[in-house]
């Protein structure tokens, strides 16, 4: 991971640094390696956690898991409400609307200089092939961003899911699981749980890597 941050610039010394913490598995490996970094870089790192309301009462458990986890790592916490009852768009994406809005405001009220978010090259390959599925250019076949122009960085996106949940195992570290990722409602679901699986079976092994591999290739022509 710091090879990621230092080859795409995502950090400078002594920034105060934002980690966005669902309490998934991706994101609190994400907080826990950068509690590592952070002495090397001399990084204040702050908590940000969105409470998206969906699920009731599993979603004040996922809110009161991480504030859990920032009081045992001694960190401050900084925790959002949004109110998806009737979003103007589809679900998943007017939670990812509402949880960009929550960092920006973050970044602009200088509570941080920039937003930590959780995407490894997993979620890149999943990104590419619903983008292309959906006619997407080039712009859109680059897929995740290492670094946006607003402030949000990602530090392992370079790290398939599989090595997260194995660094968290290897250090006892829990994580929530969210039912949601595991039902077919969402397109990204579908795609991870049943199109990434039914082409590495009957067409490339390789599909998950060949995918975050294009990306690399059509970030590199944009640029």
């Amino acid at each position: 991971m710091a090879a990621t941050i230092e080859r795409h610039g995502m950090l400078r010394p002594g920034q105060s640094l934002g980690v966005a913490v669902s309490g998934g598995a991706d994101s609190v490996c994400l907080l826990h390696a950068l509690v590592l970094l952070a002495p090397q870089w001399n990084l204040r790192l702050h908590v940000l956690h969105l409470n998206h309301n969906l699920r009731g009462e599993e979603s004040r458990e996922d809110a009161e898991f991480v504030r859990r986890v920032a009081a045992v790592l001694a960190l401050p916490l900084t925790m959002g409400q949004a109110d998806l009852a009737s979003p103007a768009d589809n679900l998943e994406q007017a939670a990812r609307h509402a949880r960009l809005a929550f960092f920006r405001e973050a970044i602009a009220a200088g509570a941080v200089d920039r937003v930590a978010l959780g995407h490894t090259r997993s979620d890149q390959a999943e990104t590419v092939l619903f983008r292309f599925l959906r006619g997407s250019g080039t712009a859109g076949l680059a897929g995740i961003r290492p670094v946006t122009s607003d402030g949000l960085i990602r530090p392992l996106l370079e790290i398939e899911r599989a090595d997260v949940e194995q660094f968290l195992r290897d250090r006892s570290i829990a994580w929530r699981e969210d039912p949601s990722n595991a039902g077919a409602r969402f397109a990204r679901n579908r795609i991870r749980h049943d199109l990434l699986p039914l082409l590495a079976r009957d067409w490339n092994p390789s599909i998950g890597e060949t995918l975050a591999n294009t990306a690399d290739w059509a970030l590199a022509e944009e640029a």
